[in-house]
């Protein structure tokens, strides 16, 4: 007899599968062979056809070994065959083949097939229940599961110890502690709660559902004698998930006191709690122990010490435990790798990664995945090039998790086309890698792209993310696509997302509505979320300052302060707010009280420093920043770094504090920050708005490498002198230096030509702006050739400026050409752009001033009575103008 060559092997299992075999086709000729050339599927089943033409029939025992055997080597085909030629033997009734069958099925993933199978069977047993329930929990189905088991109970069979376990595990899984109470009742009334491994599942159901309360109870009904080891870490695992230190800590410290060692995974288990809780005087402790009872070496208990220190950011520890373990596994790598990547050094972790390799290691997808996003980090892409290499070499498939990583990766070094490469060769594309390419897409500003991508993935049947969405909705608001955004946030209502993931998408609908101008839309979206976090309200507040509603801005953020505390991001915004309201005195008021808030906030670190710094500054409250930056150096743990440096300089040059501006230089060369070009730009533009241009020229010659920022805050500093040929002549040097100037250098050369009165270069360089960015072009640059026109008596050439604008409002630019007017008193030109500005700007302060100084000074008295007279009656008075000065001592 010749052994068909698909079973011939020196496994010990598949001996004994062999052995089955002949006992299960009994051929009893020498002169029986299979062809070589025939498939596995072929032999078996020509062999198997072979025996009932020869009507040796199948032996019960035989029968089921074999489907063992396919079960256990997931043969999907030869079960298929052997199913339909049992169809035609009597053994096909039998109960006991036919949960055999059930649990084939179910083994390989077919849970239609078995239940096909089993409702076929007349009257099935206990064992045919529990084998389907448990086919629908094994794959995942644990509702559909949970129903049959309810099934089971009404048919009158009383499930045993393994139905209760399966049921306890899609209790488990699905976190439903209701059932999961109604089937530990069932338990107790079988008797089976003194078993111990329902027992142990009973108690794992309460963890996983947070019920501590019932998780103690079960735990406290079985015998002293009887917790063993899992009984204990199953508890002791329940309070870790739910973060009850005090509980947990209790616990382990009275298994230390019973008949029952700590093994393993009891460290395991209570050194992930310190990760969560960030406790590092008990991680050390627990640290120490572990030590002393020698399981340091320990791969499982390394690496959960490797990850909590990673998580207390202590590196250095993490690294020695990685030094000393006996077998530097996968895992362990992983968390050490994920160290180096929070706290930026990606070099060093690359290095790790180098010589884990060197070891002779050989890494898993996931340690890949890990160094791919350290590589995202680094300067270039090289590294990550080569990664990749390495892992074609390693035959590695490009699953969802590996995908996403080599896309984000190329997507962050702006490589489209080698993500969009490694997305195509992804295997079973899913949400993950689909999510991770339309990020990409639209951080590289493809946005119309990634919303195409999204739209072929849903017609190809890939399940919609809330992630997906919220990036799809962030490209319509980007590309200003309101109609498309309505279609997503249709979608948005359709599907039935998790409060969690609501509450981002409703976030992102807010945001893209603020982005296309639909404010409306915006405050409907904010209106009807159930739920708003800290980004919600500052987003909310933030549209509504842009859109011009202040007033609603400022009642959003009253009634934010019943619900939750802001943060300093929602503080800015609001700043942001009172500084464009007109009503001062309200402003006024805010800011004092977000002030106060700020500074009563029990946790301020250097970031909330920096942001709420920056604001005052940039919103005009330079007192309030320079008072701040006094408290600020008072907390010893921070240190002032360059963006606190040049928030505090602006705050000088503000203030045209030119002695505080000296003080602030002093301390830059003292924390050597003086090489910082942001920082060097702010002492420039100081000495400059403090009057000094001498000495902003003098340090302005000491920065050794420039840039664009530097280039452009001396100019401004030549223009606000009048000194219209140094600007010109410092920007043809920058240009010669190899800088492209943006808008903002041109706005200076252009403010430099007009307080000089270069007529002809300002024209010149304003033609050349249109010519090479006329895209670019904003209404700062045409108020610049407007002003510099109307100083120089061209008024009509002013006036066609204007009219050639491509802005909707164009009073900044009409205000512009009034204050000309006033010089070269042209009462015809006043009088009618006087009429323009009246109705463009109606309760504006600044525009009712500027037109009763033009009568005035035209000695058009009786019209600057009517104008001063009716700002009385609306009510709209001019803010006081103020200014510092400086004492001597």
């Amino acid at each position: 007899m010749v052994i068909p060559c698909f079973f011939q092997t020196n496994s010990t299992r598949t001996k004994h599968a062999v052995t089955g075999i002949y006992l299960f086709f009994r051929i009893q000729f020498s002169n029986w062979t299979i062809k070589p050339m025939l498939t596995r599927t072929q032999q078996f089943h020509s062999q198997a056809s072979l025996e009932f033409q020869n009507n040796r029939g199948f032996c019960f025992q035989d029968c089921v070994f074999l489907f063992q055997h396919l079960r256990d080597h997931k043969d999907v085909k030869c079960g298929r065959i052997l199913h339909s030629l049992l169809v035609k033997s009597a053994l096909f009734m039998d109960v006991f083949i036919q949960n055999n069958m059930i649990r084939f099925y179910g083994d390989i993933g077919e849970v239609q097939n078995a239940r096909k199978l089993f409702d076929e069977i007349p009257q099935p047993s206990l064992v045919s229940w529990t084998s389907l329930v448990s086919c629908y929990v094994h794959a995942g189905q644990h509702e559909m599961g949970l129903s049959l088991f309810r099934g089971l109970c009404r048919s009158g069979v009383r499930p045993n110890e393994f139905g209760f376990s399966v049921a306890l595990k899609a209790c488990k899984e699905t976190c439903d502690a209701v059932m999961g109470k109604l089937i530990h009742g069932l338990v107790i009334k079988s008797g089976f709660d003194s078993h111990r491994f329902c027992s142990a599942l009973i108690l794992h159901m309460y963890g996983d559902c947070g019920d501590i309360k019932n998780s103690r109870k079960v735990f406290d009904g079985v015998c002293y004698g009887e917790r063993c080891e899992a009984l204990w870490n199953t508890l002791l695992n329940a309070y870790v998930k739910v973060s009850d230190v005090e509980g947990s800590l209790k616990l382990f410290h009275e298994m230390g006191h019973s008949s029952v060692s700590r093994n393993h995974f009891t460290y395991t288990i209570i050194v992930k709690l310190c990760a969560d809780v960030l406790d590092v005087e008990l991680g050390r402790s627990l640290h120490g122990q572990i030590m002393k009872i020698g399981i340091e070496n320990d791969v499982v208990v390394g690496g959960t010490l490797i990850d909590c220190y990673v998580k207390l950011q202590l590196l250095d520890d993490a690294r020695k435990i990685f030094q000393v373990l006996d077998e530097k596994d996968n895992v362990a790598v992983c968390a050490l790798l994920a160290g180096f990547n929070q706290v930026g050094k990606c070099k060093e972790g690359l290095a790790l990664y180098v010589d884990f390799l060197s070891g002779g290691n050989k890494p898993d997808p996931f340690t890949c995945a890990s160094v791919v996003s350290l590589c995202s980090n680094l300067e270039t892409q090289l590294s990550g090039s080569q990664i990749h290499c390495g892992v074609i070499k390693l035959g590695f498939m490009l699953d969802s998790y590996l995908g996403s990583a080599f896309i984000n990766m190329y997507g962050n070094f702006g490589m489209v086309s080698d993500a969009y490469r490694c997305f195509l060769e992804v295997c079973n594309k899913n949400e993950i890698c689909v999510n991770a390419m339309i990020n990409t897409l639209i951080f590289n500003s493809y946005d119309l792209k990634a919303i195409e991508l999204f739209c072929g993935m849903r017609e190809v049947g890939i399940a919609q993310s809330s992630s997906s969405i919220s990036y799809c909705l962030r490209a319509c608001g980007n590309l200003f696509l309101l109609k498309d955004g309505r279609s997503f946030h249709s979608l948005v209502i359709k599907i039935p997302f998790e409060d969690d993931c609501r509450l981002g998408l409703e976030n992102a609908l807010l945001e893209m509505y603020i982005r296309c101008r639909a404010i409306g839309d915006a405050k409907l979206v904010f209106k009807n979320m159930p739920i708003r976090n800290e980004f919600s309200w500052t987003t909310i507040i933030s549209g509504c300052g842009e859109s011009g509603h202040f007033v609603e801005a400022l009642g959003i953020f009253c009634d934010m302060l019943l619900y939750s505390k802001p943060s300093q991001f929602t503080l800015v915004s609001v700043i942001q707010t009172c500084t464009e309201m007109k009503a001062i005195h309200v402003g006024k008021q805010v800011q004092s009280y977000i002030t106060k808030v700020f500074l009563s906030m029990k946790e301020k670190d250097l970031i909330s420093w920096s942001v709420m710094l920056t604001a005052w500054v940039q919103n005009g409250y330079h007192e309030e920043a320079l008072k701040h930056f006094a408290e600020f150096q008072t907390v010893p743990i921070f240190q002032v770094d360059e963006s606190i440096l040049s928030s505090c300089i602006s705050t000088a040059a503000g203030l045209a504090a030119l002695d505080i501006g000296k003080c602030f230089h002093s301390w830059v060369i003292k924390v050597g920050l003086e090489v910082d070009l942001h920082v060097a730009s702010s002492i420039t533009d100081m000495y400059s708005k403090c009057g000094n241009i001498k000495d902003a020229c003098k340090f302005f010659n000491t920065i050794r490498e420039h840039n664009l920022v530097t280039w452009t805050a001396m100019i401004y500093g030549y223009a606000y002198h009048g000194c219209g040929r140094e600007a010109i002549d410092l920007f043809k040097r920058a240009k010669e230096a190899g800088l492209e100037p943006d808008g903002v250098t041109f706005t200076g050369v252009l403010a430099a030509c007009s307080h000089a009165g270069l007529v002809e270069e300002g024209c010149e360089y304003f033609r050349y702006m249109r010519s090479k960015y006329n895209s670019e072009l904003t209404i700062n640059h045409y108020a610049c050739m407007v002003d510099l026109l109307g100083r120089a008596a061209k008024l009509e050439e002013a006036e066609a400026v204007i009219k050639e604008a491509p802005f909707q409002s164009k009073s900044l630019l009409w205000k512009t050409f009034l204050g000309a007017c006033t010089k070269h008193e042209n009462a015809e030109i006043t009088e009618r752009i006087s009429n323009i500005l009246a109705d463009l700007e109606l309760n504006e302060p600044s525009t009712y001033v500027l037109l009763s100084n033009i009568y005035a000074s035209a000695s058009m008295w009786k019209n600057c009575v009517e104008l001063r007279n009716k700002m009385v009656e609306e009510s709209i008075t001019k803010q006081p103008g103020s200014s510092w000065i400086q004492l001597a001592g």
